[in-house]
């Protein structure tokens, strides 16, 4: 039989398959639409996240002042406040390698170029206003000496120009920092001689940095001759060193601190963190003498600011006996700004307060896109209330 023969399949035409153009039209619309879409992802997340990280440092930065702020003020006074009858408000006379260093011959750097030169000793001192736009400046005045606080009284007529006499020097060591006085007017501070090992023996030799017999006109052998006197120990030259800082605000929103001791060798203001805007503080004070905060007092008040409060008058030392605590309001804000507003004009601190010791800051137009935090904290002066009404 005879098989029927199969014809050949046709081919396609050549560029008969594909897409049209209509259909690439709307697969690249479809593709610019879905790349648009992941890039305002995209976007918004970096965006937020940059906005995130800003503000949890922010915060972070300003627990961890806090942190340091509570921690500085609450110990204030430590090393002398039981000294406070004898060595309260005296003027505190230190001299560096032979160049004084208290009272200042020049200002403080900036931003504490407005606090007085002469410093008296004190647990705290605000000087309202004195800071970078109008903010306020803490002093505080802290010994780490480690031995009890109770002053050491110097035998009569044994000071020379490179030594004392106590009743005993138990405790004292190389490297020391003490202050001696008489009254509430000057209080010289030494340094203990390199090498010295306090005991049962009574004399104490004095030599180094810190030992200078002459400061200010002031002459460490006219102390003890013929008024009673005393030594107290604030603390040395190497891991426990005293704190006499200034703590502000400066330029870009920087808090920096200042140690007036020069405790490093320096005259430097020292950075401690950033995106703190404003400092302000507020008193609390003692005013019947019961050992517990009566009332908040605004520093910037007559009798309660900081000239006032180191003019070495009976008024001032009991003043500065009379603060109990600080009430503390930082502005911390973020560094990044923002396209839109995200903070309202105006900041209050201490809200709670009385009308008149409250603080509004108004915020520019391009401070409002940045975003704002305000802290407010208590500290209690510790040493101040150990001492009791």
């Amino acid at each position: 039989m005879n098989r029927p023969t199969r014809r050949p399949r046709a081919r396609a035409r050549p560029g008969s398959g594909g897409f049209t153009l209509v259909e690439l039209l709307v697969a690249v619309v479809i593709g610019l639409a879905m790349t648009l879409a992941v890039t305002l992802m995209l976007t918004r997340y970096e965006s937020g996240r940059r906005t995130l990280t800003s503000v949890n440092d922010a915060s972070i930065g300003g627990a961890y002042v806090s942190f340091l702020i509570d921690r500085s003020v609450r110990s204030a006074g430590s090393g002398f406040m039981q000294s406070w009858v004898n060595a309260g408000g005296c003027r505190v006379m230190a001299s560096r390698g032979g160049t004084q260093v208290l009272p200042r011959t020049a200002a403080f750097p900036a931003p504490f170029a407005d606090v007085p030169q002469t410093v008296r000793l004190a647990p705290v001192v605000v000087h309202a206003g004195a800071g970078t736009g109008g903010s306020d400046i803490i002093a505080i005045h802290t010994g780490s000496s480690g031995l009890g606080e109770a002053p050491m009284p110097i035998l009569p007529g044994s000071v020379t120009t490179d030594d004392l006499r106590l009743g005993a020097t138990v405790g004292l060591r190389g490297g020391d920092l003490v202050l001696v006085y008489q009254d509430t007017t000057n209080c010289l501070l030494q340094e203990v001689r390199s090498g010295f090992t306090g005991g049962a023996d009574q004399q104490l030799l004095l030599g180094g940095t810190y030992a200078d017999s002459d400061i200010d006109g002031v002459e460490l052998i006219g102390i003890g001759a013929t008024d009673p006197a005393w030594v107290v120990p604030l603390g040395n030259t190497g891991a426990a060193r005293p704190q006499f800082q200034l703590i502000g605000v400066a330029a870009n929103a920087t808090l920096v601190t200042h140690d007036m001791l020069q405790l490093d060798g320096t005259d430097n203001v020292v950075a401690i963190a950033d995106g703190v805007a404003d400092l302000r503080v507020r008193y609390g004070v003692d005013t019947d003498d019961n050992g517990r905060v009566d009332t908040w007092v605004d520093p910037a008040s007559a009798g309660w600011t900081g000239v006032d409060l180191q003019s070495g008058t009976e008024a001032a030392r009991q003043n500065l006996a009379r603060i109990l605590a600080l009430r503390i309001a930082l502005i911390t804000r973020t560094q990044t700004p923002e396209r839109e507003d995200v903070s309202p004009e105006t900041l209050v601190l201490f809200p709670d307060l009385d009308a008149a010791l409250q603080i509004d800051r108004d915020l520019s137009t391009d401070e409002r896109k940045l975003r704002w935090r305000v802290l407010d904290f208590t500290v209690p002066l510790r040493n101040p209330l150990l001492l009791g009404p």
